[in-house]
């Protein structure tokens, strides 16, 4: 009897391991199933992650578009109502140029004109400097001589061959100067 037993707890020790061969199997194809679950959901995200980034990427090229045009159009504005205020002056000199009379009635017209376009400028907030006995100050005075003149301080303007042109803070043109001492 002992060899029947022992074949049988053979044939038992035989069969537990086929179960737990099979056991083991049944939990490997669950976790590959669970990790096949898992790789699904991380490729469906990653897919999500790629449109959001391709939609802002496509936003913000369009944005970049929308204020390129913008920047240009308002460029153009700005340039336009700066034209159409000096056309008046425009018109002015063709009337001038056209007109006939003495040469003080023409003078006068030129003067007119000139200060019509100097209104103009600080309507627009253009402003002139760079005068004489001013202080020389090389952030918006260009000096072109330097002189020696006693009646004049260190550093003061003499004369002025061009005058300078600020709007705001912003230098349009420097003023070209000579400068004392």
């Amino acid at each position: 009897m002992s060899k029947e037993k022992k074949k049988a707890t053979e044939e038992v020790e035989e069969i537990e391991l086929k179960e737990a061969e099979e056991l083991k199997e049944a939990e490997e194809l669950k976790e590959a199933e669970e990790h096949e679950d898992i790789e699904e959901k991380l490729c469906k995200q990653l897919k999500e992650k790629d449109e959001q980034y391709l939609r802002l990427r496509a936003e913000y090229d369009n944005y970049r578009k929308r204020t390129a045009k913008e920047k240009e159009e308002s460029y153009q504005n700005a340039k336009t109502a700066v034209i159409s205020e000096f056309l008046e002056v425009l018109d002015n000199f063709e009337r001038a140029k056209s007109a006939e009379g003495s040469p003080e009635d023409y003078q006068k017209g030129i003067d007119m004109i000139f200060n019509m376009f100097s209104d103009k400028l600080k309507s627009l907030g253009v402003e002139s400097f760079g005068e004489e006995g001013e202080q020389f100050d090389p952030e918006i005075h260009q000096a072109l001589t330097h002189i020696e003149d006693e009646s004049l301080g260190e550093n003061v303007i003499s004369s002025v061959f061009q005058k300078g042109y600020k709007a705001g803070d912003k230098i349009i043109r420097h003023a070209a100067v000579v400068v004392a001492n």
